[in-house]
């Protein structure tokens, strides 16, 4: 098994766990776990793993990783995104400023499911896009 297939069968099972796993269980992280703190900058830590949700409280995709360069670039947010059409889970980079953090909810203002879905995909060997 190829090293992409296997983050793609992660993601995939990660994105099937986050349509299942209840909302209404969901709690305030306690206040030393903002993810947001007083200075404006954000925790990577609390970011991966956390539901991206449209201006409906739809869930896009889920954070899986956040990419750092090593100069004076944006960081970007690989989100990971279920493809209803081919039944699929799709990898997809996002500039980090795109997410609007409050609280313990990521949003993306103005996106879709089907704007994600049209984007390229992410490829973690090519370093960028992909197909």
């Amino acid at each position: 098994m190829t090293k992409l297939s296997m983050l793609t069968t992660a993601a995939s099972l990660a994105m099937a766990f986050a349509f299942v796993a209840p909302f209404a269980m969901a709690q305030s992280p306690p206040e030393h776990a903002k993810v947001v703190l007083a200075d404006h900058s954000m925790r990577a830590s609390m970011l991966i793993g956390m539901k991206v949700l449209d201006d409906h409280d739809q869930v896009l995709g889920t954070v899986v990783e956040i990419l750092v360069k090593d100069q004076a670039v944006e960081p970007t947010a690989i989100v990971a995104v279920l493809d209803l059409n081919a039944l699929a889970t799709r990898l997809v980079a996002v500039p980090l400023s795109h997410l609007k953090v409050e609280g313990d909810k990521a949003m993306m203002p103005g996106v879709t499911q089907k704007m994600l879905v049209a984007m390229p995909l992410y490829d973690y060997e090519g370093g960028g896009r992909g197909r």
